[in-house]
């Protein structure tokens, strides 16, 4: 269940600020090619380019939501999605985020692409902020 998947990763639900290591390594991703490539991103965190977020959130467990973010096929043709979890203390920063599907703007998130342990076909990003602060050491502070 995407608790058990969840519990290990606490130090993400806390309410402070998330610290990432290493964040030149850290990808920029849009939704259209991040649909098709998030098998082999499995526990990567990823930087999310999306242009609105799906109007549909459901709420999972206790503490977390699931939703998606789309943004139009770049052939034109309909659109993209990804299925996102977002912390209950974070729902509040993710619904500010347009449902707009005619939107323009790109925007990011940052995240972490996990599976959820006991529906192997349920593949989603963990999402952990909007904002990064880097630090003189080439590491980012995560906050939404």
């Amino acid at each position: 269940m995407i608790c058990s998947l969840l519990a290990g990763t606490t130090a993400f639900a806390a309410d402070k600020a998330i610290k990432i290591r290493h964040w030149k390594e850290v990808e920029t991703v849009d939704v259209a090619v991040l649909k098709n490539s998030m098998e082999g991103r499995a526990r990567q965190t990823i930087r999310v380019r999306f242009t609105f977020r799906g109007k549909d959130i459901r709420h999972m467990k206790p503490n977390w939501y699931q939703a998606s973010l789309w943004q139009p096929n770049p052939n034109g043709n309909g659109f993209a999605d990804v299925q996102v979890m977002v912390a209950k203390k974070d729902l509040p920063a993710f619904k500010a985020i347009t449902t707009n599907a005619q939107s323009p703007e790109f925007m990011t998130v940052y995240g972490q692409v996990l599976r959820d342990s006991e529906r192997s076909n349920f593949i989603f990003v963990r999402l952990m902020g909007r904002n990064a602060t880097i630090d003189d050491k080439g590491d980012a502070t995560l906050t939404w």
